[in-house]
């Protein structure tokens, strides 16, 4: 077979010489391989024998033209590949030397078609390996996909992928089809047609010149439709592009095939257009897995609307929590949604969340991957409805909260890195049956903050002067050191202001900040990376402060953080973190005794540095060069 070694030898020569992308050299290198691997087939296609790379090398001159001109009449023999070559110009940027190195190499493989399905396979994990993001638009990792196609359980039927991207997918449903003994038609529709022509080229090498895999936008318009109806599969899986912006809105809001019955859909991202497409897709017992985003499962808006629709409807089957960094050049994380029309009895009314962030191996570059034993646990613990501690868990669809689906809501780790105490482990009864708890709406007020415009222009002189996250550090609010902005749009400035005795938190970033706003003169406001909490009378701010600066505390705003590329801490959630509260008097004794401990362990630190400088002096005095210098500041 050949390896890795020759195939990046193919790729870097192809990519110096023509200076063409990594998918313009996969297109080339396996629209070669095809006319070899057709010569299997010559009887099944009715091939000349001068449709063959032999034939092409026997003239050795103009090399381009003729093996442009085989692709050309193969297609003419094979209607699957229709198309396929429409790339074919590449060549033209070729060497003749280069192409004769490159047409004589493949036609001395002498491979089966076994084997020749997998050398397709080892060409695009190696050009998924080097394309980075143009790979993760085109290309699903085969552990997601061997992982989401045994949970569909196939056993004959239709599969679908609407997005099928470089058909991946698809060819994983043929492999499982055919290690199972069982027949599964194959469709597949995609918008980008270099994607589209290699997929075919893809199809061709598994032997699955029967898939029907069609060219066009998924969206606005649906490959497969009966009548005036989408035609429904037993089987669907689509990896579908995440956050991607819907161009045609008005036309997807008037949908002819009825849907998106479930909700409006947002403007900024088709994530949920394609959820509801696949659902619309699925036969009455059918089922489906989509790979989704963190944000699908929890934004706010149109998209919570739809996501509570469909919990009504009880389509939602389980929420599984892959690590991040599973997609070459990106360190997003991922889930599967399974969607199943036809849950058994006992699942009924409930979701099987499971956390499988932790199941990966890793190779270099931190890049991470499913190993077959964790593809292997995650579906044991999805099919046999196994719950495990902190890996999986069934939840009733009315304790859903919010519609938000992150597997982190309901199966939370015991053991957490918390900075500066390191690894600690939580104990989730405990934590529950905190005396005198309450929640933190309970207790203040809550207001947000500003959004600095580009209008709002930052001025020496400005009326009000704005707290950003650098300007928190240690705990404490660098008064002195705010800027002062003139801020245009000042309608509901009010709205914004701190007052002495406001506690401050961060609510976007990795670390969260947490301040006790001092006295001050003038107007202060805190950004949009903050949310204000003013407690009533009877709470004391740096009781709430080091409450939650405690493990206990990081680790109840830490659990709820929420987020795709930035994490975010929603108020809702931060207004529901639970507080055990004291009486006013025990706060003020706890806080005063704690300060009375900081004092006496900062005037001991002071007392032990000053020993230390004069022990340096005295060793100095002995080496005989303390004459040399005189301390200035003492």
């Amino acid at each position: 077979m050949v390896c890795e070694r020759e195939l990046s030898h193919f790729m870097n020569q192809l990519r110096s010489e023509a200076n063409i992308s990594v998918i313009d050299s996969v297109q080339t290198i396996a629209s070669i391989a095809s006319v070899k691997f057709l010569e299997l087939d010559k009887e099944r296609y009715s091939l000349p024998d001068e449709l063959s790379l032999g034939a092409i090398l026997k003239e050795g001159a103009f090399l381009a033209e003729k093996v442009k001109a085989v692709l050309n009449e193969i297609e003419a023999h094979v209607p699957f590949l229709k198309g396929v070559y429409e790339f074919s110009d590449l060549f033209d940027r070729l060497s003749n030397n280069t192409l004769y190195h490159l047409l004589s190499r493949i036609h001395s493989f002498a491979f089966t078609k076994e084997q020749w399905k997998q050398w397709i396979e080892s060409l695009f994990v190696y050009a998924g390996n080097m394309a980075g993001v143009e790979g993760v638009e085109l290309i699903t990792p085969a552990g997601v996909n061997e992982l989401g196609i045994r949970l569909l359980s196939m056993e004959g039927g239709e599969f679908y992928d609407g997005a099928s991207g470089l058909s991946g997918t698809l060819c994983a449903a043929s492999e499982y089809a055919r290690r199972h003994h069982c027949e599964v038609a194959l469709y597949g529709q995609e918008i980008n047609q270099r994607a589209w022509a290699l997929g075919k080229l893809r199809l061709l090498f598994h032997d699955r010149t029967d898939a029907r895999l069609v060219k066009g936008d998924t969206l606005t318009e649906p490959a497969f439709v009966e009548g005036n109806k989408l035609k429904k599969f037993d089987y669907i899986m689509m990896n579908f592009p995440f956050g991607m912006r819907i161009n045609n809105y008005e036309q997807l809001m008037n949908d002819r095939y009825d849907r998106f019955v479930y909700g409006r859909l947002p403007r900024t991202s088709a994530d949920m257009a394609f959820i509801l497409h696949a659902l619309s897709s699925l036969k009455e017992n059918g089922k489906a897995v989509l790979v989704v985003t963190n944000g699908t499962l929890f934004r706010r808006g149109p998209e919570e609307v739809i996501r509570e629709h469909l919990l009504a409807a009880d389509m939602i089957e389980s929420i599984i929590a892959l690590p991040s960094s599973l997609f070459h050049g990106a360190a997003i994380q991922i889930n599967l949604l399974v969607l199943n029309k036809n849950k058994s009895a006992e699942r009924e009314g409930n979701i099987l969340f499971i956390n499988a962030e932790n199941y990966y191996g890793e190779r270099r570059r931190g890049r991470k991957y499913l190993r077959q034993e964790d593809i292997d646990r995650i579906v044991a613990i999805y099919h046999e409805g196994l719950e495990m501690d902190e890996v999986s868990k069934f939840v009733s669809v009315q304790e859903i909260e919010e519609a938000n689906l992150l597997s982190n809501r309901y199966l939370q780790s015991s053991e957490w890195t918390i900075e500066p105490y390191g690894k600690v482990k939580f104990y989730h009864d405990h934590i529950k049956n905190l005396p005198c708890v309450q929640p933190l709406k309970r207790i203040g007020t809550f207001y947000r903050g500003i959004n600095i415009s580009a209008k709002d222009a930052e001025t020496e002189n400005g009326p009000y002067k704005v707290i950003k996250l650098s300007d928190v550090q240690n705990g404490e609010v660098l008064i002195d050191q705010l800027a002062s902005y003139e801020i245009t749009n000042n309608a509901k400035i009010e709205s914004y202001l701190v007052q002495e005795g406001d506690v401050i938190i961060s609510v976007r970033g990795a670390g969260i900040k947490i301040a006790v706003i001092p006295p001050h003169e003038g107007d202060i406001l805190i950004s949009h990376n903050f949310i204000g909490i003013r407690p009533h009378r009877h709470v004391d701010p740096f009781y709430l402060k080091i409450f939650l600066e405690s493990p206990v505390g990081q680790y109840l705003l830490l659990s709820k953080q929420a987020g795709t590329n930035v994490t975010i801490l929603n108020m809702k959630d931060l207004e529901n973190i639970p507080i055990p509260m004291r009486s006013f008097e025990e706060q003020k004794e706890i806080i005063m005794s704690y300060l009375e401990e900081q004092k006496h362990i900062q005037d001991m630190m002071k007392q032990l540095e000053k020993q230390r400088l004069e022990s340096s002096l005295k060793l100095y005095e002995k080496m005989g060069i303390r004459s040399t210098f005189t301390l200035m500041q003492s």
